[in-house]
């Protein structure tokens, strides 16, 4: 009977063990998730995604406003000065923290249901064409909600007949 190993030597898993050391090692280094530098061991999709968000914060924000402060000074842009003429350096990193269709698309009907983009806006950044009527601004934040006075209504809402509210409604609107 002859012996063969099945598993790993000693100095394999040592060497593996400080393989995997030095990986994390430069990720301290360079303030970055071990995801980005191959290491899968403790990665799922929700902590990928954090990762992202987290990379863009810590790692790249500082050095991206540095940079805009640097190229600020070297253009000499007085931000204080009262001219007409204002010049603004911003990294657009939009596209960094780009979630998934469904939470875009929930926050741009958030934004437009608001006031704050045009429908235009949100096909703009997605990539779409425009469309006409599409730079008109929604009101729904405007609108209230009327409750016309009577007695007989106001009875029927007290004591909880709502279809009839509706039908007497419709009745007086005809």
């Amino acid at each position: 009977m002859d012996y063969k190993q099945l598993g790993m030597s000693n100095q394999d898993a040592e060497w593996l063990a400080s393989r995997k050391f030095t990986i994390e090692d430069i990720a301290r280094i360079f303030n970055i998730s071990p995801i980005f530098l191959q290491d899968y061991s403790h990665s799922s999709y929700a902590n990928f995604s954090e990762a992202s968000r987290a990379f863009l914060g810590q790692t790249l924000r500082p050095h991206l406003v540095n940079f805009e402060q640097q190229l600020k000074d070297a253009l000499m842009i007085d931000l204080t000065s009262k001219s007409r003429k204002r010049y603004v350096i911003e990294f657009d990193t939009s596209d960094l923290l780009r979630t998934n269709q469904q939470d875009r698309f929930s926050s741009y009907d958030t934004a437009i249901k608001c006031g704050i983009l045009s429908p235009n806006e949100a096909r703009k950044r997605e990539g779409l064409l425009p469309y006409a009527g599409g730079d008109e601004f929604s009101q729904a934040w405007k609108q209230t909600v009327e409750v016309k006075k009577g007695q007989k209504m106001a009875r029927m809402v007290r004591a909880g007949k709502f279809d009839k509210v509706v039908k007497i409604q419709r009745q007086t609107t005809n």
